[in-house]
């Protein structure tokens, strides 16, 4: 068996799925200040009694951590840098905890102007009363991590914190993207770390010997130990177990792989909306943005609003605005501060009688303060403002992506323009959400039975999967995989075909597929001087009932 659970802002999920992929149980509840609390909720309602030992996998998906970044809750981080040819490093878009460092690489990893120990731990011994957290970065570190490691084992003389090397977490080339995800990576990483490990031991408490594994962004799983070292991986794992979960749900309908499919997942604080497109999740093409930051993040290609069924919905000048803030449940599970809080979209259900969520004469009241003649009226202007919302993101959301080439989870380019002829609604509201969205946004819209707990569905059958860059310099004599912490020397017949065997066996993972093999020949003036190559391969994500 497996177990999926989802921890979002407003609600954690679990399902358990039996050998056969199919749901065995669902639970749902409200997630609490202490989340561990939510989690044995689920657990206790999922009655695994003695199925425990018969779990194979448990999978979590949580949003905990981009919560934090995005509430400003999240720890400072300093950040040690060197520079390289190209354009600068521009110290004044990095904030007060930057320190450029006189070193520099070439576009080959070489090292063209030397960094002085004393002055890296000068540095850092600067920075380290003022942040929690160091992360070190290197113009064109992925080719060669000699300056980051200089950098990394000089900070850790004089700071007790983490120090990341920003090329241990992503191996592709753009400064920028790669430093904006390390710096996310170590305002995180204490969070994830001790929430991770409370959380698989409370797993072992209740007896569960299961590996317990986190989903990444790009809808797949990693340990544990990955997760508690790369958590930028998991941030934004909320809206790809929703579209997994999508995914399989309608992995059983023929008429899906010739069509595409919006979703749109409307939990209590926000939304998400994806495109499922001939039968499969698309990717990002570059990196996902995350708190508004663009980044080398591997991810499923979704769109997140602050928009929920909890969501305030402000009442001014005679129309209703909704801001995406979320202090609480609906009126109607929160009377004692009916009087303080506007009413949210799910109090607009129960006054328009398509609910009954709590006290519904609660809700009736905070609408009847706003239009005394007519409550309703108001419950409705409120649906056809949240309603206007979602179809305005849409509509922007399918231009961009519609904009620039897109590309499925199986890495081949969508050469198509995407034009979705129908919806799946999921979340809590799905069922009464579904035939509003279907006349908003003109598409039939449904909500499948189990809508409201798909994310947890998607974790619990998501698939492993690894990915890794190499470089190698023939004229230099040097080969790095950076994510893998792997590096040696080669000889100048070194061929491309040698790297790509070398990638693959270095991810252990016979099923891991070549997505990128490049070759530069390097010209000095006397002549041919060798060859840089660059290669990535990766297993692709995808679901474990799912052939590859």
């Amino acid at each position: 068996m497996y177990l999926g659970v989802d921890v979002g802002g407003t609600h954690t999920d679990a399902v358990l799925v039996g050998p056969d992929y199919k749901t065995i149980a669902a639970a749902k509840a409200v997630t609490k200040p202490q989340v561990l609390d939510s989690l044995n909720e689920v657990l206790d309602q999922l009655s695994l009694g003695q199925k425990a030992s018969d779990l194979k996998r448990v999978t979590v998906s949580t949003t905990l951590g981009l919560n934090s970044v995005l509430t400003g809750a999240a720890p400072k981080v300093g950040i040690l840098a060197t520079g390289g040819p190209g354009l600068g490093l521009n110290p004044q878009a990095w904030g007060p905890y930057f320190k450029e460092l006189p070193g520099a690489q070439d576009h080959r990893g070489q090292v063209i102007s030397p960094l002085d120990f004393s002055t890296a731990v000068d540095a850092a011994q600067e920075l380290a009363p003022l942040v929690k957290a160091l992360v070190v970065a290197a113009k064109f570190g992925p080719k060669n991590p000699i300056l980051e490691k200089t950098m990394q084992d000089a900070a850790r003389t004089v700071f007790n914190g983490s120090v990341t090397a920003a090329s241990s977490l992503f191996g592709r080339l753009n400064f920028s993207r790669r430093l904006n995800g390390a710096v996310l990576n170590a305002m995180v990483l204490n969070l994830y770390q001790e929430f991770l490990g409370a959380l698989e031991k409370s797993f072992r408490q209740r007896g569960l010997t299961a590996e317990v594994y986190a989903l990444k962004a790009d809808g797949g799983v990693m340990s544990l130990t990955e997760a508690k070292e790369k958590p930028v991986l998991a941030l934004a794992a909320g809206p790809a177990a929703s579209l997994l979960g999508l995914w399989a749900l309608t992995g059983s309908d023929p008429e899906a792989a010739n069509k595409d499919i919006l979703m749109l997942d409307m939990g209590g604080t926000s939304s998400d909306l994806a495109i499922l497109s001939h039968g499969q999740p698309l990717l990002t093409p570059d990196g996902l943005t995350l708190a508004a930051k663009p980044t080398l993040v591997r991810g499923l290609l979704t769109h997140s609003l602050a928009l929920g069924g909890d969501t305030d919905l402000l009442y001014a000048n005679g129309a209703f605005n909704p801001q995406g803030l979320r202090r609480g449940p609906a009126l109607a599970l929160d009377p004692a501060n009916a009087a303080t809080r506007p009413p949210t979209l799910t109090d607009a259900f129960n006054v328009l009688g398509w609910t009954t969520i709590g006290d519904p004469e609660v809700s009736r009241a905070a609408f009847k303060a706003l239009n005394p003649n007519d409550p309703a009226k108001a419950a409705q202007e409120a649906v056809d403002a949240v309603l206007g919302q979602l179809k305005e993101a849409y509509f922007d959301f399918l231009a961009q992506v519609n904009e620039k080439p897109v590309y499925t989870i199986s890495e081949f380019l969508v050469d198509w323009r995407l034009n979705p002829t129908e919806a799946v609604i999921l979340g809590g509201p799905a069922p009464t959400l579904a035939p509003l969205v279907a006349e908003a946004l003109g598409l039939k819209a449904t909500a499948p039975a189990n809508a409201a707990t798909a994310n947890a569905l998607g974790a619990a059958l998501a698939r492993p999967t690894l990915e890794a860059e190499l470089y190698a310099d023939t004229a230099a004599g040097t080969l790095a995989i950076p994510t893998l912490n792997y590096q040696r020397s080669i000889g100048p017949r070194y061929t491309l075909e040698d790297a790509q065997k070398e990638l693959i066996k270095a991810l252990g993972d016979d099923l891991a597929q070549i997505t990128q093999a490049e070759i530069f020949n390097q010209v000095s003036d006397y002549g041919d001087s060798g060859r840089v190559m660059r290669v990535r391969a990766q297993t692709p994500p995808g679901l474990i009932n799912m052939p590859y």
